[in-house]
């Protein structure tokens, strides 16, 4: 049977509340810019779709996206954890069509990728997504 979209919301959640203060876990305000951090900064565009996430670790030392699709979609949340040597970023859109919408990427230092699913909150839909850094505007 198929996940439905509220238990595939829970299910995302407690897997970063379990990333983000589990011992095994790390959250992101450690005082310092993150190699693996600073490594995700830039612009990411979908390899499936013209979208793209742009990443900035802000003073607070935190990341944080921003997302076009390709005008300017408002992100309502960016999480980031560590868990077991791979990198985590957590990004939930809240704006029209996008209500509820989450990208959970893990960070593929040797392919310079992001990829992960993407679950669009107005349909419950699931897609396994691959982002690829864009090295040109």
């Amino acid at each position: 049977m198929p996940m439905t979209y509220r238990r595939l919301l829970l299910v995302i959640g407690a897997l970063m509340i379990h990333l983000l203060v589990s011992g095994t876990g790390q959250a992101q305000n450690t005082g310092i810019y993150s190699p693996e951090l600073l490594a995700m900064q830039g612009r990411w565009v979908r390899t499936d779709a013209p979208y793209i996430i742009e990443l900035r670790q802000n003073q607070s030392h935190k990341l944080q996206a921003s997302y076009f699709n390709p005008r300017p979609i408002h992100v309502e949340e960016t999480e980031t954890a560590k868990k077991d040597g791979l990198q985590y970023v957590m990004i939930k859109l809240q704006d029209v069509n996008y209500e509820g919408s989450v990208y959970l990427l893990n960070y593929n230092r040797e392919k310079d990728t992001l990829q992960g699913i993407y679950l669009h909150g107005g349909s419950g839909q699931r897609f396994q997504v691959s982002f690829s850094r864009q090295t040109s505007p």
